[in-house]
């Protein structure tokens, strides 16, 4: 009788330990929506490129404004730099000297990423749906928004392809663009370093490694 009694024991722990196990792996595979996002590095700064359709699920801004694209740049840096058409010495030293103001840039486009920017370094990283809505959290929760709710569109209304939003966020030395952008990224679970992303060359350097 105990003999029998303690087969049944093991039988019962053997099925509450498979049953266990089938429950994570589901949970696991389920969660699993393999969005490919694109990080460009341009002269000085980097880029999150996104699937425009996929991203405004989670980014409230994309939904009104950029149903005509397929693709969608995100940027930040510092206001004054970061939208003048002349970059100057001056600008520059106020960004980096003192807190300023900062803004969220948006580029638009409908040819894939590596075309696109052809002549660009470009890294492609996969990410499940748990890492992208924290990406997306991550962006969102910096984009100013008033009292009224609504987003402070700082550039030309009409100039759908490239615009400027305020950020409520301050620009200063130790936090770049470049630091924002890789900020972002360990939000969502890139092993990444922000600390050593003040540049542009270092982000690429880091993610590297982890590209898919």
């Amino acid at each position: 009788m105990k003999y029998l009694l303690k087969k049944i024991l093991q039988l019962l722990l053997l099925l509450l330990i498979y049953i266990n196990s089938s429950s994570k792996i589901n949970s696991v595979y389920s969660n699993i929506i393999d969005e490919k996002v694109y990080i460009v590095k341009h002269e000085w700064h980097t880029g999150i490129i996104l699937n425009r359709t996929t991203a405004e699920k989670y980014l409230p801004l994309l939904k009104d404004e950029y149903k005509n694209f397929n693709f969608i740049e995100i940027g930040w840096g510092d206001k004054d730099f970061y939208m003048t058409e002349k970059e100057t010495f001056w600008l520059g030293l106020k960004a980096a000297l003192w807190p300023t103001k900062s803004v969220i840039h948006i580029n638009t486009f409908n040819l894939k990423p590596d075309l696109y920017y052809n002549r660009n370094e470009i890294i492609r990283l996969s990410f499940t749906e748990t890492e992208y809505k924290a990406l997306l959290g991550y962006i969102n929760e910096r984009i100013y928004i008033d009292e009224k709710g609504n987003y402070m569109l700082l550039s030309d209304k009409d100039n759908i392809n490239s615009r400027f939003y305020l950020s409520n966020e301050k620009y200063f030395l130790f936090k770049t663009c470049n630091v924002w952008i890789a900020k972002a990224l360990k939000e969502a679970g890139i092993s990444i370093k922000p600390i050593f992303a003040l540049t542009s060359k270092n982000v690429m350097k880091q993610l590297k490694k982890m590209e898919k």
